[in-house]
């Protein structure tokens, strides 16, 4: 109680409250940009935690980590441009109920499941962080590729009733993560002697590009054809489309409490990250939903999922920082080198020598989620009217951020000629039925899938047993058989009833 109250002590002050606020907004606000990720804002407010005590820069930099993670789902909702990657998922339902006029419940719907996720990852953080630290850092080469193999069953599970579309997008994905430098021996593969391909693509083009530019694309078509300039979305007059409902909560809570541990989990296991976490979380929950048709059309359950595990990560990435000095993705990469500037050296000694600057961390970490439902929910009318504006004025708006977005962020006039060459493969997948979906996923996932699978091989000799005879790659790889085998035969059904 003593390490307590002097961690309240320690935290509850005006310059760490403020810097907590100030990080909130500039993240919802950077998150919510297509282009400028939450990497690139965490990154340019750095040096500025360099003039603050560590608290107050550390929460700072927590607030854009978890404001940014949010912020993703509304550009996401309402005009269907993630502006995280992690939001690609809440996309695939929420800007559908957008469309159908439910904006409003969309967006709250959001905010409440990404708080869950937030406070009950930043419990786990402050109750159990060596121990789900020491499991996670267990896995091996065979651990990540069941675990890759696993999630890449989620392109069956989000191509709606075009499982072959889906697998042909998923598969155009792994190849196109391949371009580039060979991760093993170091060799250029399908660069065609273009020198800025041999970096490989980026991934921040390759989302603005299918997201943004396609979705620009679709809405100039539609304005041709209509020849009207009309508003980007509908809104219904009726409140309980605006509102999230009790009922809501009750359909939506069990998604919430699968994709929250999950995210915890994924987080909590270095170099995995948000995205995977979001649509793992979206494929369970229609996997297991009483309503699977839905899925795609605006499901309440398909937004709650992907928002809770993806900010449910924000608290399990540090753990392997904090405990062990093992960055979880690359804003904890970050938040290591402030660590560092202020002389504390995150792992075991951390705890013993500076108990309560952790004590007050971890205040600070909870302090910050309840900041962020307060930010987020004072903000929401600002958000809702900011989608009043016709395609005419929006769409063109959309472009500009997309190409300067693109062009701050890797600094390449090559990778704006990418994001719009995705732009438009985008917008013909979307006119001949394929979802973009699995073409992410498989971009994802692809890279972890091939150096896993790899060094795997190396390891044992060339030996495939070596995923079965770990008992976790072995759980794995049998939950994807089990998925892959119920999918195929649930698409038989359909169409023998359909044939009937």
């Amino acid at each position: 109680m003593d390490q307590i109250l002097t961690g309240l002590e320690l935290i509850l002050q005006v310059q760490n409250i403020a810097m907590m606020i100030i990080g909130l907004i500039v993240g919802i606000v950077i998150g919510a940009i297509p282009g400028l990720n939450v990497p690139l804002a965490v990154a340019l407010a750095l040096p500025f935690t360099f003039q603050l005590s560590p608290l107050a820069g550390l929460s700072m930099l927590v607030g854009i980590y978890k404001g940014g993670t949010y912020g993703g789902s509304i550009s996401a909702i309402l005009i269907n441009v993630p502006g995280t990657p992690a939001a690609a998922a809440t996309a695939i339902d929420g800007n559908a109920m957008a469309r159908q006029g439910k904006a409003g419940k969309a967006l709250k719907l959001s905010i409440y499941a990404s708080i869950f996720g937030e406070l009950v990852s930043d419990i786990v953080l402050i109750l159990a962080a060596a121990q789900i630290a020491r499991f996670a850092l267990s896995f091996g080469p065979p651990e990540f590729f069941a675990l890759a193999l696993f999630s890449l069953t989620i392109i069956g599970l989000v191509s709606g009733s075009g499982l072959t579309r889906g697998a042909i997008a998923g598969a155009l994905g792994v190849l196109l993560s391949t371009v580039g430098l060979d991760p093993i021996e170091g060799e250029v593969r399908l660069a065609f002697g273009i020198y800025e391909l041999t970096g490989g693509l980026k991934f921040i083009a390759l989302i603005i590009g299918a997201f943004a530019i396609s979705e620009a694309l679709v809405q100039v078509e539609k304005i041709a054809r209509d020849r009207l300039i009309v508003n980007v979305l509908e809104f219904s007059d009726r409140p309980q489309d605006n509102q999230v409902t009790m009922a809501d909560l009750k359909k939506v809570f069990p998604s919430i409490l699968r994709g929250t541990p999950l995210g915890i989990f994924i987080g909590a296991i270095p170099g995995i990250g948000s995205s995977i976490a979001a649509f793992l979380s979206y494929g369970l929950a229609k996997k297991f939903s009483k309503e699977p048709e839905k899925f795609g059309e605006g499901s309440i359950e398909g937004v709650a999922a992907a928002e809770s595990a993806n900010n449910a990560v924000t608290g399990s990435t540090l753990i392997p920082l904090l405990t062990l000095g093992i960055p979880g993705d690359v804003i904890t990469a970050i938040m290591l080198g402030a660590l560092t500037v202020h002389g504390l050296i995150p792992g075991p000694t951390l705890f013993q020598q500076q108990g309560d600057f952790i004590t007050a961390f971890f205040i600070g970490m909870l302090i910050v989620s309840c900041l962020h439902f307060v930010i987020a929910i004072i903000g929401l009318p600002l958000f809702i009217r900011a989608v009043r504006v016709p395609h005419g004025i929006l769409f063109p708006l959309v472009v500009v951020f997309c190409v300067t977005g693109t062009l701050v962020a890797t600094s390449s006039l090559f990778d704006v000629f990418v994001m719009l060459f995705f732009g438009i493969l985008g917008y013909f997948m979307v006119k001949f039925g394929f979802q973009i979906a699995p073409l992410l996923i498989g971009f994802i996932l692809g890279p972890l899938v091939e150096v896993s699978l790899r060094q795997s091989l190396v390891i044992s000799d060339n030996s495939w047993m070596v995923f079965l005879t770990r008992p976790v790659s072995a759980i794995f790889i049998l939950l994807t058989l089990v998925i892959v085998v119920h999918t195929i035969w649930q698409r038989y059904k359909e169409v023998s009833v359909n044939e009937n």
